[in-house]
C-alpha cells in the first residue's frame, strides 16, 4: 500500500470515528495543557526569584498531574480501539495486510499527535498567563504583568517529549492488539460481554472486606500523626475495593433480584433486570473509575480550599503581633528568674530606641515559654525519656507562665498553685477531663480559648501555670534527646518579645535588623511569615485545583466514552425489543432507567466515600493548622453540591449523544 493511499484511508477512517477522535484530542490536549502550565510556571523566572518553596511544590504537581494524564489518555485510547475492532476486521478480510493496517494507524496516530502538541503547547501558552496571574493572585505575589510569563522553550520541549511518549506507548499497545488478534477475534471483541454474567461470590467477598477494612481505618484513625500513616492505605483498600464490588457485588445483587420470581416477571422490571446485569459486565471497570476520580475531585478540591481559607488563621495564632524577637541562645533551666528578666529588659530596649518620628510601640509584652514533645495517657502527660509510647497518643506542650498570658492578653488572672488555664487545638484532647496529671502531680484545669500557633502541625496543648518556678519544674520533668550525645537534658525555656508599632515607616524592620547586635537577638515580622504562609497555602489550593481539574476532565472523558460506546451497542438491542413487539414507551422508560442508575450509582458511591473519609481527611488538615470539623465540614458540603451540578450537567449532555445514537 502506498502512503497516499494509506493517507486517504487514515483521513476517512477518522472522519468516520469524529465522535471518538475529537473528544480524545480535546481532552487529551487539554490535560497535557495543563501540565505544560504547572511546567512553564515552575520554571517562570518571576516565579522563582520571587517565591522559594512555590516551584519546589508546582513540580511535585508535575509529577502527579503527568502521571494521572498518562493513565486518562491510555484509558481512553482502549475505548477508541474497542470501537475500531470491526473497521480493522473488514480491512483484513478484504485483504490489507496487517503491515498496511499498522501503516494506517501510524498515519492516524501522527495527525492526532500533531494536533494534540500544537494545542497542547498554544493552548498552554494562552492559558497558562491566565494561570500564572492567577497563582499570584492565591500567594498575594504583588501585581505580576502578563509580560512576565513569556514563551518557555524549555516547557514546550518537555511537553513535546511527554506527549512523544504518550503516542509511541499508545501505538505500540494498538498494533500489539492487532498483530496477535485474527480478524474473527478483532470481531468479537467488539461483542465481548455478551454472555451473561456469573456471580463472583469470593471477589465480593474481598471487596466487602477491603472496604470494610477501609472504613475502619478512616472512621476509628485518631491522631494526626496517626492519620497521615493510615491514610494511604485507608485509601488504597478502599480504591481496590470499589473495583471488586463493581464488577462483582452489583452482579449478585441483581441476581438476587432476579430470583424474586413476583417482581422480576413484570414487563419493566425484567427488561430493566436483565439489561443492567450485562451493561455492569461490559462497565464495571469504567464505572468504578468515575466513583473514584468523582472522590479524588471532591477530596481534593474540599481539603485544599480549606488550607486556604485557614491561612489568616495560622497566621495570627502564630504571631500575634506584627513584630518578635528571641535570643539566639534559649533560656536553661540553671539560669535565675533575674537574669531571664535582664535579657528580655534589653531586648524591649533595643524596641524603644529604634522608633523614629510618629512611630509608636504598642501592645509590647515579653514572655518564657517552654515547648516540647510528650505522650498523653488518659489524663496524665508523660515525659518521652521515662515511658514507653505504646498506646498512648504524641503530642506537644506549650508551658508559660501566668505573669507572661496576663502581659500578652492584657487580662489580671490568678492561678492557685494547684491549678491550670489549659488549651489545645484539639478539642477531644481536653474532652471529659475535669484535672490534669503534670510533673506527677494533678493541678484543677480551667479550659479558656488560649491560641495555639497554627503551625504547629500536631496535637497540641498550651498550659499556663502559675509561676516561674513551675515551668523550671516542666523544663526539668519533661526531658528533650540531645541528638549528638544521646543524653537527655531539660526541654529549653524560650524567651520572645513582641509588639506593634502605629505609623511605621517602610525601612522600619531593616533598620531595627541593623541596630540589633550581632549573634544576640533575631527579629522576625508578621509580613513575612504571612508572605510565607501564602505562597505555601496558596500553592497548595492551585496544586489542588489543577489536579481537581485533571480528575474532572477524567470523569468527563470515561464517562463521555462509556454512554457512546453503550449507545452504538444497546443500538442494536433496542431494535430486536422493537422488532419482537415491544412498545416504544416501555423500551424508552427501560432505558432511561438503566442510564439513571448507570449514571447515578458512581456519584453515590463518590458522596459515601467522601463522607467517611471526611474524618480522617479533617484530621490530616491538622498537619496544616486547620482544627475544627466545622471549617472541613463547610466547605466539603460546597464542593459536593457544586460537583453534583457540574455531575448532573454531564448526565444531560452524555444522556442526549446516546439516545441519538440508539434511535
Amino acid at each position: 500500500m502506498g502512503t497516499k493511499l494509506a493517507n486517504k484511508f487514515a483521513l476517512k477512517n477518522m472522519k468516520a470515528n469524529k465522535i471518538f477522535v475529537i473528544p480524545f484530542i480535546l481532552s487529551s490536549s487539554i490535560m497535557i495543557a495543563l501540565f505544560n502550565i504547572m511546567i512553564c510556571i515552575s520554571q517562570n523566572e518571576y516565579v522563582r526569584t520571587r517565591h522559594v518553596s512555590l516551584p519546589i511544590l508546582i513540580n511535585f504537581g508535575v509529577v502527579i498531574i503527568g502521571i494521572f494524564s498518562f493513565i486518562f489518555i491510555i484509558y481512553a485510547n482502549r475505548f477508541l480501539v474497542k470501537r475500531r475492532n470491526k473497521e480493522f476486521a473488514l480491512y483484513a478480510i478484504l485483504g490489507l495486510e496487517k503491515k498496511h493496517i499498522r501503516k494506517i494507524i501510524f498515519i492516524e496516530q501522527t495527525i492526532i499527535f500533531a494536533i494534540t502538541t500544537l494545542i497542547s503547547i498554544i493552548g498552554g501558552f494562552i492559558l497558562g498567563k491566565l494561570m500564572f496571574l492567577m497563582v499570584n493572585k492565591l500567594i498575594e505575589s504583588g501585581t505580576p504583568k502578563l509580560s512576565n510569563y513569556p514563551f518557555s522553550t524549555y516547557g514546550a520541549v518537555i511537553t513535546l517529549a511527554y506527549i512523544l511518549v504518550i503516542f509511541i506507548v499508545i501505538y505500540l499497545l494498538n498494533i500489539k492488539d492487532i498483530s496477535k488478534s485474527s480478524p474473527m477475534e478483532l470481531l468479537s471483541k467488539q461483542y465481548q460481554g455478551e454472555s451473561e454474567p456469573k456471580s463472583k461470590l469470593l471477589l465480593t467477598i474481598i471487596g466487602l472486606a477491603l472496604l470494610a477494612g477501609g472504613y475502619f481505618l478512616a472512621l476509628h484513625t485518631e491522631g494526626t500523626l496517626k492519620s497521615l500513616g493510615i491514610f494511604f492505605l485507608a485509601s488504597l483498600l478502599v480504591i481496590f475495593a470499589t473495583y471488586f464490588l463493581f464488577i462483582s457485588f452489583s452482579i449478585v445483587v441483581l441476581k438476587l433480584m432476579k430470583k424474586d420470581k413476583k417482581k422480576y416477571y413484570k414487563d419493566k422490571n425484567f427488561i430493566s433486570i436483565s439489561g443492567m446485569m450485562y451493561r455492569m459486565k461490559g462497565n464495571a471497570l469504567g464505572l468504578a473509575s468515575i466513583a473514584v476520580l468523582c472522590t479524588g475531585v471532591i477530596i481534593t478540591l474540599s481539603a485544599t480550599l480549606t488550607i486556604y481559607k485557614n491561612m489568616d488563621n495560622i497566621i495570627n495564632t502564630t504571631m500575634n503581633r506584627d513584630y518578635t524577637m528571641e535570643p539566639y541562645k534559649s533560656a536553661t533551666v540553671y539560669e535565675s528568674q533575674e537574669d531571664i528578666e535582664a535579657r528580655q529588659a534589653k531586648a524591649e530596649s533595643i524596641v524603644r530606641k529604634n522608633v523614629v518620628k510618629n512611630e509608636k510601640i504598642s501592645k509590647i509584652y515579653s514572655k518564657e515559654e517552654m515547648m516540647t514533645f510528650v505522650y498523653k495517657d488518659g489524663d496524665s502527660i508523660l515525659s518521652t525519656d521515662s515511658t514507653s509510647s505504646q498506646g498512648k497518643l504524641p503530642c506537644y506542650i506549650i508551658v508559660s507562665t501566668i505573669d507572661s498570658y496576663n502581659q500578652e492578653t492584657g487580662q489580671n488572672i490568678k492561678l492557685r498553685d494547684d491549678q491550670v488555664l489549659i488549651s489545645a487545638n484539639n478539642k477531644n484532647l481536653i474532652k471529659g477531663m475535669a484535672r490534669i496529671n503534670l510533673m506527677n502531680k494533678a493541678y484543677d484545669m480551667e479550659v479558656q480559648n488560649i491560641d495555639i500557633p497554627g503551625n504547629i502541625a500536631v496535637e497540641s496543648y498550651r498550659i499556663i501555670v502559675p509561676s516561674y518556678k513551675q515551668l523550671l519544674e516542666a523544663a526539668n520533668f519533661y526531658k528533650v534527646k540531645n541528638i549528638d550525645t544521646g543524653k537527655w537534658n531539660p526541654s529549653q525555656i524560650n524567651l520572645y518579645t513582641a509588639w506593634n508599632v502605629e505609623n511605621s515607616s517602610k525601612d522600619y524592620f531593616k533598620n531595627l535588623e541593623e541596630s540589633i547586635p550581632k549573634k544576640e537577638f533575631f527579629v522576625k515580622s508578621k509580613s513575612d511569615l504571612s508572605e510565607f504562609i501564602y505562597q505555601l497555602n496558596g500553592g497548595f489550593l492551585f496544586l489542588g485545583i489543577m489536579i481537581g481539574l485533571i480528575f474532572l476532565i477524567g470523569t468527563i472523558l470515561i464517562t463521555y466514552y462509556k454512554q457512546v460506546s453503550e449507545g452504538y451497542e444497546d443500538r442494536k438491542q433496542y431494535q430486536i425489543m422493537k422488532k419482537v413487539g415491544l412498545p416504544d414507551e416501555l423500551i424508552k422508560k427501560t432505558a432511561e432507567t438503566q442510564i439513571v442508575w448507570m449514571f447515578f450509582i458512581p456519584l453515590i458511591v463518590a458522596l459515601i466515600h467522601s463522607l467517611v473519609a471526611s474524618k480522617i481527611v479533617y484530621q490530616l488538615l491538622g498537619l496544616f493548622g486547620v482544627y475544627g470539623y466545622y471549617k472541613y465540614g463547610i466547605n466539603i458540603a460546597m464542593v459536593i453540591g457544586l460537583f453534583a451540578v457540574v455531575y448532573l450537567v454531564i448526565f444531560k449532555v452524555t444522556s442526549n449523544i446516546y439516545y441519538k445514537i440508539v434511535k
